[in-house]
C-alpha cells in the first residue's frame, strides 16, 4: 500500500510541476518571420477602416475595393455595426483582407506595412494566432481587416507572415 502511495505522489508531483512549467515556463511564441533583407519601398501611408473577428468569409482572401458599390457589398460581408464609411475613390483605394475561418477566438490579421517601389505596391499582411498559454474563446471566428490607401495604378502584391501571441505576462 505505501509503494502505491509513493507512486502516486511522485505522478501528483510530476503533473503539478509540468503544469507549473507550461503555465510559467519560456514562452512558446514564435518570432515574427526575419527577412535577410528588408522589402525595398516608400512606405504608404494606411488608415484602418474596421477591424474584427466575425466576416463571412471563409477562406484566406484579399480584395481591391475601388468603388462605392464594392464597397457597399464588402460592408455586408463584415460582422460589425459601423456605417459604410465615406471614399473618394478617385483619391482612394480600398483594400480588406481575410484570414479565413479560425478555430478559436485570438487571431487577428493586420496590415504593419504597406510599401510602394518602382514596379509594385507591396501589402505586409500579418495573422496572429493565439499561442498555447491564451485562453480563447472556442468558437470560430473569421478575422478581418479593412484599410484606406492612396491611389496607385501599381499592381498589388503581399507577404503573408504568421506569428503567435504569447499570452504569458
Amino acid at each position: 500500500m505505501k509503494d502505491v502511495l509513493t507512486i502516486v505522489g511522485i505522478a501528483l508531483l510530476a503533473a503539478v510541476l509540468g503544469a507549473a512549467i507550461i503555465l510559467y515556463g519560456p514562452s512558446r511564441a514564435t518570432a515574427p518571420t526575419v527577412l535577410d533583407t528588408p522589402p525595398a519601398g516608400t512606405p504608404v501611408a494606411a488608415t484602418v477602416l474596421s477591424q474584427g473577428a466575425q466576416s463571412a468569409v471563409s477562406a484566406r482572401t484579399n480584395y481591391l475595393i475601388t468603388s462605392g458599390s464594392e464597397l457597399r457589398a464588402l460592408w455586408q460581408m463584415l460582422s460589425t455595426n459601423d456605417p459604410v464609411p465615406s471614399v473618394d475613390f478617385s483619391q482612394s483605394d480600398v483594400i480588406a483582407l481575410f484570414a479565413g475561418t479560425e478555430p478559436s477566438a485570438g487571431y487577428v490579421i493586420s496590415t504593419p506595412a504597406v510599401l510602394d517601389s518602382s514596379s509594385e505596391r507591396l501589402v505586409e499582411v500579418q495573422i496572429a494566432k493565439p499561442g498555447v498559454s491564451c485562453l480563447a474563446a472556442q468558437k470560430q471566428t473569421a478575422p478581418y481587416v479593412v484599410v484606406l490607401l492612396p491611389k496607385s495604378s501599381l499592381p498589388l502584391s503581399h507577404r503573408d507572415t504568421a506569428t503567435t501571441t504569447s499570452c504569458l505576462q
